[in-house]
């Protein structure tokens, strides 16, 4: 039995393919960690040590939490680590962490609002009553508020700051909640709180019972999906720039491996050749089109301004063929809905197979509808003209 996690179920979500290369075929990856999970880790150690002394009666001072914060971070780094902001180095990071602490501590000192029940307390949650599905977390920090609340606390160090909607669709925390609720029976109001570090801000949410029921059957869901997946396809996403398996990955192995290689190398690939080769055609292409376009145009006056419809070169013979069609809306044009309610109270949405625009056009054209019919069609399109020319070869002497 298989036992399931929010981050195994986010993966699988974001990227079925990653999913199956960490955890079917448990590849290890070449890039072990990024320096912003390298930041998100170091920062949760140091916030746990702060925490975990306050139950030994040991209040650290700002100066010995970033003490400790700064050996730790000089003590675990390693220069696998991925900075995917080139702009930025791991100095500009490391001083990051520092900031998020002396926040953190200025904004929540004496620390003594709470009494904490568990730091990186391990969760195991049966999600259905036969122990089918269970899932496994791990609380930043578990505390109790005076008034008997439980509080699930999420240190995030992530740059941005989401809104409350897309916290309210957040996942992780309210699982934790099912779990505190089974295992603390005591707990009749649970407190979700996200703690911003990046903007020093902290976000309070409460779920009901309802949509606690509502995301248990969703995960569950979830996880019999996971579990009868057949195809593990690549899912491209901003996410790709973090990720760790980018040099195994169908969508980026390539250009994983030729940002390595030397100017030379790179200029001898077979593919970067094949490439170049494609987009110098498609711009002979665009241009040739282009010359096209301006010569059947020419042609086109050429046989109105003489009368004619065929027209003799050396060896080829061009046909020209003008008429008016109608142009109705595409499936994302203005006016599509409003075409397609009308044919459909008409009946005629028969005679267009779904509105075959084509179709419709040629409709336009033949004897079969009748002309109100044609009146009250033609107000959802315009009349445009279409200019062809059929080219053939001479017929030798």
């Amino acid at each position: 039995m298989v036992l399931y996690s929010h981050s195994r179920i986010s993966t699988f979500r974001q990227c079925p393919y990653r999913f199956r290369l960490r955890y079917i075929e448990r590849i290890r990856p070449e890039i072990e960690q990024s320096v912003e999970a390298y930041l998100g880790s170091t920062v949760h150690a140091t916030l746990e040590k702060l925490y975990r002394d306050m139950r030994f009666q040991k209040l650290n001072t700002l100066e010995e939490l970033l003490k400790y914060y700064n050996t730790e971070w000089k003590k675990n780094w390693n220069p696998a680590i991925l900075v995917v902001r080139k702009d930025y180095t791991p100095e500009n990071y490391r001083k990051m962490g520092e900031k998020f602490i002396t926040d953190y501590y200025n904004s929540h000192k004496p620390f003594d609002q709470t009494k904490t029940v568990g730091l990186e307390q391990r969760i195991v949650l049966e999600l259905d009553s036969q122990g089918k599905y269970k899932l496994q977390g791990y609380i930043d920090r578990l505390a109790i508020a005076p008034d008997g609340t439980y509080e699930i606390h999420d240190y995030k160090t992530n740059s941005s700051l989401p809104l409350k909607e897309y916290l309210e669709e957040d996942r992780q925390l309210a699982l934790y909640a099912l779990a505190v609720r089974k295992n603390y029976p005591n707990a009749k109001r649970i407190k979700l709180i996200w703690h911003f570090l990046s903007f020093n801000q902290d976000v309070k949410l409460e779920k009901t019972d309802e949509e606690l029921e509502k995301l248990r059957n969703s995960v569950i869901s979830d996880i019999k999906e996971i579990e009868s997946a057949k195809d593990h396809p690549t899912r491209k996403s901003a996410l790709c720039d973090w990720c760790e398996f980018r040099s195994m990955c169908p969508e980026w192995a390539h250009i994983t491996k030729t940002e390595k290689m030397s100017l030379k190398a790179f200029l001898k690939d077979s593919g970067v050749n094949l490439v170049n080769t494609y987009a110098e055609l498609t711009e002979k292409k665009k241009q040739i089109e282009s010359e096209m376009a301006a010569v059947r145009d020419r042609l086109v006056k050429f046989a109105e301004t003489s009368g004619v419809k065929a027209i003799a070169g050396s060896g080829h013979i061009a046909r020209v063929w003008s008429a008016e069609k109608f142009k109705f809306p595409g499936k994302n044009d203005e006016g599509r809905a409003e075409l397609e309610d009308f044919l459909r109270k008409s009946g005629l949405m028969k005679d267009v197979v779904s509105l075959d625009t084509f179709l419709l056009s040629a409709k336009m054209d033949s004897t079969e509808w009748p002309q109100e019919i044609k009146k009250a069609v033609a107000r959802f399109g315009r009349k445009e003209r279409i200019d062809r020319i059929y080219l053939s070869r001479k017929r030798p002497e």
